[in-house]
């Protein structure tokens, strides 16, 4: 039951008008320009607006209908194009996105079913083998340049361990470049009865917690492990929540504690999804996250649109059109305790951008239509990391490594040569040239 939707079947009026696509791009001064300037359409928590967005370094400095130019600025017009926040994938396990998709041999109804079945432990072998093989950060890497391409900026889902992952998109738990302390976010993925110890909450500002993924009533019943161990905080940060009912929303909704929603993997393993009109009407803060691409979506903008259709064929509408922004922008920052830093446009908040070409005069619907062709540029921290090879010949000329989607030429930095990270010079093509020397059957970056 995977309804993952093909990414790619763009009409061919629509590629062509995408590879003529011309920025303009201004330079005052030919030097390589400290302060950054982007007109579009921008979109902000509480309108969208023709505009500026100012950024130096890594930080934005203005966001206004009209912004003061600094002297040698860079001034990129996107004519028209939507400048939003950099997406923030709420929870994804990022490594495993190396694979290709899983198709079940059956309907379960609990998470626990499934990851003891001999056909997923053989899905998963090839996961495993690479670790072995001292392969992870480029296991993980792999699977942060899948989200890059839809415009994400912020993944949470890694390990925060591994140090050679820095150089590519914010990793939440840690090598996030926020300046924040290894314990701020914890994340907890096996069986909540298995937690032992404790959280220190006057340190830890974000609690991510697998629970109830499935529909039975043991799935249910982890509501109850987890608020006996002390762990239902306003801090935490519940993925799943399948098998919820109207009483663990009441008590998520009371505390102050959020739901980060996967749809497109609920209906593969489960043929059914959380009940978010429920949660939302106890005022839970709900989130969008891929959790992975075996049984999830290959990118956001496709797991929005399955959430779209859940919306329509079962929560009959229930979610305003205008909310789905907010599920992967303001929604996932807050639930991981990242609203002051990532998650909207606005002076002194991080330069992660994401600029999308304009289909839809609502900014959030217009993600329901985009694919990844249209992404035309992602910064993160104040760096052109991904774009059309347009823009980057005026932006960075000669700069990164040629990538083609669809027959659309884009440009794509993976290397990083200012980092002092492990494998920090890693190219994307080294990167899958060793994975698929072991792993033949890697998964492409795009289908």
């Amino acid at each position: 039951m995977d309804r993952s939707r093909p990414m790619l079947r763009r009409a061919s009026p629509f590629v062509t008008f995408l590879l003529t696509l011309c920025v303009a791009v201004f330079q005052a001064h030919p030097s390589p320009a400290a302060d950054v300037v982007l007109r579009g359409m921008i979109v902000t928590p509480a309108a969208s607006f023709n505009g500026d967005v100012t950024f130096s370094g890594d930080t934005l400095t203005c966001v206004a209908p009209a912004c003061t130019v600094p002297a040698g600025a860079m001034v990129i017009d996107t004519h028209g194009a939507y400048i939003y926040p950099g997406f923030i994938d709420a929870h994804n396990h990022v490594a495993y996105n190396i694979l290709p998709k899983f198709t079940p041999p059956k309907v379960y109804t609990n998470r626990t079913q499934w990851e003891g079945a001999d056909a997923y432990k053989t899905f998963k072998k090839p996961y495993d083998d690479l670790k072995s093989q001292g392969l992870f950060c480029e296991m993980v890497k792999y699977g942060e340049i899948r989200a890059l391409l839809s415009g994400v900026t912020t993944i949470e889902g890694t390990s925060p361990a591994s140090q050679c992952i820095g150089v590519l998109v914010r990793n939440a738990e840690n090598q996030n470049g926020l300046g924040l302390p290894s314990d701020y976010i914890r994340t907890f993925i096996l069986d909540i009865n298995s937690f032992k110890g404790a959280i220190d909450w006057t340190k830890t500002k974000s609690f991510v917690v697998h629970l109830a993924e499935g529909t039975n009533e043991s799935a249910r019943a982890e509501f109850q492990t987890l608020k006996q161990k002390g762990l239902l905080h306003k801090e935490t940060a519940i993925i799943h929540g399948t098998a919820f009912t109207d009483a663990e929303f009441t008590e998520m909704g009371q505390i102050g504690a959020n739901l980060i929603w996967s749809p497109q993997s609920n209906l593969v393993l489960y043929q059914k999804t959380t009940n978010i009109p429920l949660a939302r009407q106890h005022g839970v803060n709900v989130s969008v996250g891929v959790d992975w691409n075996p049984t999830g979506s290959d990118t956001i903008f496709d797991e929005l649109r399955v959430a779209d259709g859940v919306n329509t064929s079962t929560f009959t509408g229930a979610i305003a059109s205008s909310e789905w922004l907010s599920m992967i922008t303001t929604n996932p920052a807050k639930a991981l305790a990242l609203d002051a830093k990532v998650g909207k446009l606005a002076q002194g908040f991080k330069a992660d951008i994401t600029v999308v070409a304009h289909q839809d005069n609502d900014p959030s619907v217009n993600l329901l239509k985009t694919h990844l062709p249209d992404v035309q540029m992602v910064w993160v921290g104040g760096q052109l990391l991904y774009g059309d090879k347009a823009i980057f010949e005026s932006v960075k000329p000669n700069a990164c490594e040629a990538f083609a989607v669809a027959g659309v030429e884009k440009r794509l930095c993976v290397a990083d040569p200012t980092s002092t990270a492990p494998k920090h010079d890693q190219t994307l093509a080294v990167i899958q040239n060793t994975l698929s020397q072991s792993y033949p059957q890697l998964a492409p970056l795009v289908r």
